[in-house]
């Protein structure tokens, strides 16, 4: 794809700014960049098919474009890892949150993310997670772009009810580390929710 085209397509999904340097990154290697509808399990992920096929990063399209170019550059970072080491195995280990930390510090340095963003986005470079959504600082300072900010089932109090986003039912329990036990009450069957689940509040009459 061409770096014209590439900022057209992804000027709509993330900051001006970094998009040469995501294309720099991109430029080396036979990979296929998809942009996809909202995924309840994940917001982006790396997949290689085979060698004589690009590899493949897509990236939940309802991102706001902080998280978008944060979700990207994670996938990025596994692309690079896998290059170096061959090897999806330890996909988040040592080398991989080298290249992540790297990768996300020269994007701070475009000046693509806001001065508000910046001690969460630095604290997570010292400590990258596996997945954006366990980093519950940073997730926190980014839901404030959000579109249509969500509730996270944190936020609800002991007894609270709630939907997920596949529409089922609960009742709020208590935490369990970072999870909390939940009643579905059509079933009456108990589940551990991650307590930064997106959840919809139900009042109760």
């Amino acid at each position: 794809m061409s770096k014209d085209l590439f900022l057209k397509k992804m000027s709509s999904y993330m900051p001006e700014e970094a998009i040469d340097l995501v294309y720099s990154w991109l430029g080396p290697h036979n990979i296929r960049l998809k942009i996809t509808k909202p995924r309840r399990s994940k917001l982006g992920d790396f997949r290689v098919k085979g060698k004589q096929q690009p590899a493949i990063i897509s990236v939940n399209g309802n991102l706001n474009p902080f998280s978008f170019l944060i979700t990207l550059t994670h996938e990025i970072a596994h692309l690079k890892d896998f290059s170096e080491r061959k090897t999806l195995r330890d996909a988040h280990g040592s080398n991989w949150k080298r290249i992540y930390s790297n990768l996300l510090a020269e994007v701070i340095e475009t000046g693509a993310f806001p001065n508000e963003l910046h001690p969460a986005l630095r604290k997570h470079i010292n400590n990258p997670k596996a997945a954006s959504c366990s980093d519950a600082t940073l997730l926190d300072a980014l839901r404030q772009y959000d579109v249509e900010p969500k509730s996270r089932l944190k936020e609800l109090p002991l007894g609270a009810q709630f939907l997920l986003s596949n529409g089922m039912r609960f009742e709020r329990g208590e935490l369990k580390r970072t999870r909390y036990k939940c009643q579905e009450l059509n079933s009456k069957k108990w589940y551990l929710v991650h307590g930064e689940a997106e959840v919809i509040n139900v009042e109760m009459n």
